[in-house]
């Protein structure tokens, strides 16, 4: 019998492979992940996330819309700030 896949972590790997792929900026250094334990809630405008990986002036948040559909984007590390827990308005992802 096969073991049962796990599609929604597929497609969110796939998403996070794309965004490594576009990044806005390809010569701005090594991309680093964080170790799940170390991503900091965030925010960038309107935008509720975690910061999940980042380079020298680019962070790559993951974030859930209000159509519960996940999205991963490269901001401008200056763009984003980090919110603790009790200020963090994301949707659980």
């Amino acid at each position: 019998m096969r073991p049962k896949q796990d599609s929604t972590a597929f497609a969110r790997m796939m998403a996070q492979t794309n965004a490594e792929t576009n990044h806005p900026k390809p010569d701005d250094g090594k991309i680093v992940e964080l170790d799940v334990s170390k991503q900091p809630f965030v925010r960038v405008s309107e935008v509720y996330g975690r910061a999940i990986k980042y380079t020298r002036s680019y962070g790559l948040v993951e974030g859930v819309d209000d159509k519960r559909a996940y999205h991963v984007q490269w901001f401008p590390a200056g763009q984003i700030k980090r919110v603790d827990q009790e200020a963090w308005r994301g949707r659980p992802l």
